[in-house]
């Protein structure tokens, strides 16, 4: 049996291939083989199916010269892509596909090949990593703020706003996006629509979405790849001087307003508490600047890590801290934080109190307040004793919501629905 993974890019880079490499591990395990559908990258994982793969455009090209002849030759291939269209033709011609699973597809692979697999009566899934299907900028973020202006269909808003980039070309070139899959009614097309977390799934109902075509499965995780990576590496971790041996809580993610990380350097300040943040992003050297001036000397920006450090430093840490202040939907950061027996501290928004239970696997604070955002990173850091109970009943839980087998149940159930057989 053949499933198409459609997604917009075939390498690591981002939370969602986070997920589309653990569901591509999970159909594998049980039996389903996987033929990718993505763009073309010298930093593809090696597929014998990327001959089918389209070029993606490039749209930090586009708004860096923000001309009416790139913006139309952007706009003719980032809502339908005609190429995309020609290889998913191809593709089907050449391959039995028993149904297809949908991923991030917008601009690049675009939603027109639904038009193509449902011309052939292929059943489609979608698990929704974004909120791009009622929001055109994806994120319900605008200008660093919190912006839910386009509910009922209302799109112009994006281009008012400049919602994209802060690019009046690349709002309204997502504006027209939306309102063009909108209006064609493409997305009623799909069967099943996939959400990660309740809060996304209650937010896809307020838009009017069918209650019926959402169904709740979370994310999966390969537990044995990072129980693997634990055990293989405790000892040097425990006995290496690469990692100092100093108390530490540890932010890993974007570096970006909205990701609470001025909220976070604000609530260190003035405590013994020792913050290490592992990332880049847009607001970097915005936030190195303001710890500075601010005489917040307790903070160290590490940059980007790979992976294997990132578990390392999470490993080493007291806990975990994520505190967003945007609709974060079910972040790969907790999860793996959680299955390291690390405790986090989290905003009370989006899907992170779905994950940060409380009380039992770590603490909340509401988003942007500094005082509650201390208060609970003091009783951990305090408490060394309440810090190992909160990673033990962290780790039980995670394993009960993100399994292979938990989800593989869960899948077996959407797939039911659209009456594939397993």
């Amino acid at each position: 049996m053949n499933v198409l993974l459609a997604t917009w890019t075939w390498y690591p880079i981002g939370g969602d291939w986070t997920y589309v490499e653990n569901i591509k591990r999970l159909y594998e395990s049980n039996g389903i083989n996987v033929i990718p559908f993505s763009t073309i990258n010298k930093n593809n994982v090696p597929s014998e199916y990327d001959h089918y793969f389209v070029n993606a455009y490039n749209y930090k090209e586009l708004n860096r010269n923000k001309n009416i002849m790139s913006g139309l030759k952007a706009l003719k291939n980032s809502i339908v892509s005609i190429e995309a269209l020609y290889n998913i033709d191809k593709l089907l011609d050449e391959n039995e596909i028993a149904f297809a699973h949908l991923h991030i597809i917008h601009h690049w692979v675009t939603p027109g090949i639904i038009w193509k697999l449902k011309k052939r009566n292929i059943p489609i899934i979608w698990t929704l990593h974004e909120y791009k299907l009622l929001c055109p900028e994806g994120t319900f973020v605008s200008n660093e703020k919190i912006c839910e202006k386009c509910i009922n269909g209302k799109f112009y808003n994006c281009a008012l706003n400049k919602c994209k980039k802060q690019s009046f070309l690349a709002s309204t070139l997502t504006a027209l996006d939306a309102y063009f899959y909108n209006y064609s009614r493409v997305y009623e097309k799909v069967d099943l629509f996939l959400c990660p977390s309740n809060f996304l799934l209650n937010k896809f109902k307020e838009f009017g979405f069918s209650p019926h075509k959402l169904i709740l499965t979370n994310y999966c995780y390969d537990i044995n790849s990072i129980d693997l990576y634990y055990n293989n590496n405790i000892n040097r971790l425990v006995n290496s001087n690469f990692i100092e041996k100093d108390r530490y809580i540890l932010y890993v993610g974007r570096i970006e307003k909205l990701k609470g990380i001025k909220t976070l350097l604000d609530a260190i300040n003035g405590t013994d508490i020792k913050l290490k943040i592992a990332g880049t992003g847009a607001a970097l050297n915005e936030m190195v600047e303001y710890s500075q001036n601010n005489k917040i000397y307790n903070v160290t920006f590490l940059g980007f890590q790979q992976k294997d450090i990132v578990y390392d430093l999470t490993i080493n840490s007291v806990c975990v801290v994520c505190p967003s202040e945007w609709y974060e939907n079910y972040p790969f950061s907790v999860i793996e934080s959680l299955l390291l027996s690390k405790p986090v501290v989290g905003s009370d928004i989006g899907g992170i109190p779905e994950l940060v239970i409380d009380g039992e696997t770590g603490f909340l604070h509401k988003p942007g307040d500094i005082l509650g955002l201390r208060n609970a990173l003091l009783k951990i850091w305090s408490n060394p004793i309440l810090e190992k109970k909160l990673g033990m009943q962290a780790r039980s839980f995670a394993q009960s919501k993100v399994s292979f087998q938990v989800h593989w149940n869960m899948l077996k159930n959407v797939l039911s629905k659209i009456k594939i057989s397993i």
